[in-house]
């Protein structure tokens, strides 16, 4: 029985988990941050549909780091958040301050969060030294900006699907040691 035990108690593990990291409603996340936005129906903190085509920057890039982040950081220089690899923190609260009354000061105070994380990263990347052509802070901005709106959703705001709501559990992000 301790070797038929010492067999199944990790196959019932691998199950669990092959199962948890193919559940279709985490599958293709990248492809599906639209998506993810429309989980809270409120205005966007930083709306990036005035903000330029930056798909050259993607296309240019020449590694996955560089085409996940160099288009964002090229949208958020468009539209002022970013000058260069510099976080414009002013222009993301002016942002903030433009919102209807009932979400603006829950989205400042989501901003606020968000730049004291980014200021957290950004310290780490400085003392590691890591040089990149594009910077993280734009990409870590706005998934900092998509996580803790869910996480502060309007409950009358909150769309109740099951990717939302695994979305806002992190279930969906158990290889990263979730949410």
């Amino acid at each position: 029985m301790g070797q038929l035990k010492r067999f199944v108690v990790p196959a019932v593990l691998l199950a669990c988990f092959l199962l948890a990291a193919a559940d279709p409603d985490c599958e293709g996340l990248n492809d599906r941050v639209d998506e993810m936005a429309q989980c809270c129906q409120v205005e966007s903190i930083i709306p990036l549909d005035g903000a330029a085509d930056c798909s050259a920057a993607a296309e240019a890039a020449t590694n996955k780091h560089e085409k996940m982040m160099c288009p964002i950081q090229c949208q958020l220089e468009s539209i002022g958040v970013m000058n260069g690899k510099d976080l414009v923190k002013e222009k993301v609260l002016e942002y903030a301050n433009r919102l209807s009354e009932d979400w603006k000061e829950e989205a400042i105070a989501v901003a606020n969060t968000c730049l004291e994380k980014v200021d957290i990263v950004s310290t780490k990347i400085q003392e590691h030294g890591q040089s990149m052509k594009c910077s993280p802070v734009a990409g870590i901005l706005m998934m900092c900006l998509l996580k803790e709106t869910m996480d502060n959703c309007p409950a009358d705001k909150w769309q109740n699907t099951n990717f939302c709501n695994k979305m806002k559990s992190g279930e969906c992000f158990k290889k990263r040691g979730g949410h």
